[in-house]
């Protein structure tokens, strides 16, 4: 028996996750590293805590998508008991 890779659009949103997370992690350290020299400490946590606020909107958004078309949750998308 040959392993599947799941329901389908899973595999994909997977890997938008790990590419959205790593494009934040590295795209907002090198943007301080060079771009910010005259920003203070606390405006370079903020630039990257902006970045990872957004890729986390991302990510959610596309997890959210993909469980609501499974009635994984609640209302207008399907029942929660299917």
């Amino acid at each position: 028996m040959e392993p599947t890779l799941g329901p389908r659009g899973l595999v994909g949103r997977i890997i938008f996750t790990i590419l959205t997370l790593a494009a934040f992690l590295a795209g907002s350290l090198i943007y301080v590293a060079f771009f910010t020299g005259g920003f203070s400490v606390f405006q370079k946590v903020v630039v990257v805590l902006v970045a990872l606020i957004i890729s986390v909107t991302l990510v959610s958004v596309a997890w959210v998508t993909w469980a609501g078309r499974r009635g994984m949750i609640r209302g207008e998308w399907g029942p929660w008991n299917k």
